[in-house]
């Protein structure tokens, strides 16, 4: 064993001792101040969530991306479900059901981005300035979807809200283009 995999090793238990401190402590101060589970729900959740991927990203000696990516796939509608329903059990007078009119289809939409543009890197085999500037360009009609889902709004009216996101998109995209082509150029 390397010196850098014992410091990773020592960092991922480190990382997963505070991670278990958070949620015990959160865990303890929900149920003396409410005798039940009621925003721990929230939170635990959240550091499931949030600590899954982290660990995939921070500790993952191979493809840490694809492995986030992973994580967030199969992870990301049960969290979802549990803030839908612990909000609407604890936190609203009538129920408020959003998970599968506005979570899921964004969620869809994010997965389905992401995963895309790991195939094309995959695939194509471009350089990290190109695969930039073609997940800047990816990103576009993954924002579009996005606003139109949450604001159920028409397309037209999402393109004016989006202008200066879609432009800045655009710049990104062509900037990473642009450097991936001097990228390529440099290492011929």
């Amino acid at each position: 064993m390397t010196r850098l995999d014992k410091t990773m090793t020592i960092g991922r238990k480190f990382f997963w001792i505070l991670f278990f401190l958070a949620f015990a402590i959160t865990a303890v101060t929900n149920l003396a101040i409410d005798q039940q589970f009621t925003w721990f729900r929230i939170v635990g959740s959240s550091l499931i969530f949030g600590g899954t991927l982290l660990d995939a990203l921070l500790f993952s000696k191979n493809a840490r991306v694809i492995h986030s990516v992973s994580v967030f796939t199969f992870l990301i509608v049960p969290y979802f479900m549990v803030l839908e329903r612990t909000i609407n059990d604890y936190f609203v007078d009538a129920p408020v059901y959003w998970l599968l009119p506005i979570g899921l289809p964004i969620a869809l939409t994010w997965i389905a981005y992401f995963w895309i543009n790991i195939g094309i890197r995959k695939l194509l085999h471009w350089n990290m300035g190109s695969c930039l500037g073609v997940a800047s360009l990816t990103a576009i009609p993954a924002v579009l979807i996005t606003n139109i889902v949450a604001n159920q709004t028409g397309v037209f009216d999402v393109l004016e809200m989006s202008f200066i996101t879609i432009v800045t998109l655009l710049a990104c995209g062509g900037l990473g283009l642009i450097t991936g082509l001097f990228m390529r150029k440099r290492n011929h």
